[in-house]
């Protein structure tokens, strides 16, 4: 298979992907696309919160191939991209494909302390208790588990999908990104 300088970025909410997508292309000088942003955007224009969003888009899936065509032609068209998508391995078969996790009760805080985000605060995505962000968080993920495996036959979190697989948990984002970069170069001389 024929590589390209390509880094498709997945993993769980609250896992760090932004903020070390974000890292990335500044380090690498990439360009970037980032899947739950323009999600995040067709959730405003539709006057939807993101869980109402990914509620729709779960019996809906020409909202993801809308996602989908721009994945596959990044992935036909372009070089030097950081892909933030949790399908970006699926799409972009021939990208560095990074995993990254984090138990749900750090998840759920990350996000707990985040809340303050425009763009959680415009789609919802916030809560009162940590503990409503708790369940909030895990019906997200068991949405994409369920949504990816029916709409693609695909176990989006399996760590069997990935080049890398990195837990987040008790990493630093910039320990992440320098990880990831070191991984990336080792798998473009091989």
């Amino acid at each position: 298979m024929v590589k390209t300088e390509i880094i498709t970025l997945g993993g769980l909410p609250g896992s760090g992907k932004s903020t070390v997508t974000k890292l990335l292309i500044q380090k690498l000088n990439y360009k970037y696309f980032a899947t739950g942003t323009y999600a995040r955007q067709l959730a405003v224009e539709r006057g939807l919160s993101l869980e109402a969003f990914n509620e729709l888009v779960a019996h809906d899936k020409s909202i993801d191939e809308l996602i989908d065509r721009e994945q596959i032609r990044i992935g036909q068209e372009e070089s030097h991209y950081v892909i933030d998508a949790h399908l970006g391995f699926f799409f972009i078969p021939h990208s560095f494909k990074v995993l990254l996790t984090v138990p749900l009760a750090v998840s759920a805080l990350r996000i707990w302390k985040s809340s303050t985000d425009t763009m959680r605060q415009i789609t919802g995505d916030t809560a009162t208790t940590l503990e409503e962000i708790t369940e909030k968080t895990a019906r997200r993920i068991q949405n994409h588990e369920t949504r990816y495996l029916e709409h693609y036959n695909i176990h989006v979190y399996d760590a069997r999908n990935y080049d890398l697989v990195i837990d987040t948990e008790h990493k630093a984002p910039e320990e992440v990104a320098a990880a990831i970069i070191d991984a990336y170069k080792k798998w473009l001389t091989l």
